[in-house]
């Protein structure tokens, strides 16, 4: 199959050219207009004929379309309904527009459920019942069982980072308290840590790492003065650590997954995380889903654009079947 992959995000579009093994024949990002959808998506079409120009194909050999986008979205609307970094997308129905221009079935899903059935079709746990963990600005899940994507009654299963940890812990950006998010999302961490740090002037190699410039604290300083063993920086670590274990004993308890495969921190910083939450996890699950559930970083370096290709796959996966 040849497959036009389409990863939208707050910052930047990604358009890919793939097939049916996850290979990319040929890619190009640019910037997303965050208030302008139309703008966006024609400057999108005309990437994706380049694109296909390119891989040596027509338009016509282009089996199918996947759009990777934020959520909350709508896979049968193929819109995304609300998100912060998109205000003026809300609505607009993407999958009508690209189908419209570039006549092609398009199928669409939110970004992390595209990445869990990346991993599924083209990961180090192919094939495997799994939970793909976002792990970077925000804590978001893709879940595959069957081979087939749980994306719920209305698109909100996989909502795995709004799991309530603590109904009296810090609110999240969805509105909820002790959402797992809110504690280990990296953005919060980092809030969190700078304004702590800024309030009540705590002496830390955090803030040397960046140059006594607190609005540079981001998850990697953390991590780093975490390594040098600074006390402020590995009290955090701790909490960080404990929720985690929580959270993942949570999806072991409910999902009885055979691998959870978890993004970015643990891509590279996983031999100081993965062990440490190991440690603690028979404390949050049996050992019995412990033993059988492979929990271990993605190996995947090009998610974005293999979840498109992922949903595009999926998507003419079920529609083949009725």
């Amino acid at each position: 199959m040849n497959l036009l992959g389409i990863d939208i995000g707050g910052t930047k579009m990604a358009l890919s050219i793939g097939n049916e093994r996850g290979e990319i024949m040929a890619d190009q990002r640019f910037p997303t207009d965050c208030g302008n959808p139309q703008a966006t998506l024609s400057r999108a079409v005309e990437v994706a004929n380049e694109l296909i120009v390119k891989a040596g194909l027509t338009v016509e050999q282009i089996d199918a379309i996947g759009i990777s986008s934020p959520g909350p979205m709508c896979s049968r609307r193929r819109m995304i309904l609300e998100t912060p970094n998109l205000k003026g997308w809300a609505n607009f129905k993407i999958g009508d527009f690209f189908e419209e221009k570039l006549k092609r079935p398009v199928f669409m899903q939110n970004d992390a459920n595209g990445a869990g059935m990346a991993e599924y079709l083209f990961g180090g746990c192919k094939g495997l019942d799994l939970v793909y963990v976002t792990m970077s600005t925000g804590i978001g899940g893709g879940i595959v069982a069957n081979g087939k994507i749980v994306s719920g009654i209305n698109d909100l299963g996989g909502e795995v980072g709004h799991i309530t940890l603590d109904i009296n812990g810090p609110l999240c950006g969805c509105g909820k308290t002790g959402c797992w998010e809110a504690y280990c999302g990296g953005k919060t961490m980092a809030d969190h840590i700078r304004a702590e740090i800024v309030a009540n002037k705590i002496p830390t190699a955090i803030l040397d790492l960046v140059g006594g410039d607190p609005a540079r604290i981001s998850m990697k300083e953390i991590c780093a003065a975490v390594r040098a063993g600074d006390a402020y920086a590995c009290g955090k670590w701790d909490v960080f650590i404990e929720k985690m274990a929580q959270a993942v004993g949570i999806l072991l308890q409910t999902l009885n997954p055979q691998a959870i495969v978890m993004g970015t921190i643990a891509i590279y910083d996983g031999d100081l995380f993965l062990p440490q939450m190991m440690e603690r996890l028979p404390r949050y699950a049996w050992q019995s889903s412990i033993d059988v559930c492979r929990i271990e970083p993605s190996v995947l370096k090009n998610i974005g654009e293999l979840s498109a290709i992922a949903i595009a796959i999926d998507g003419t996966r079920q529609l083949k079947k009725g």
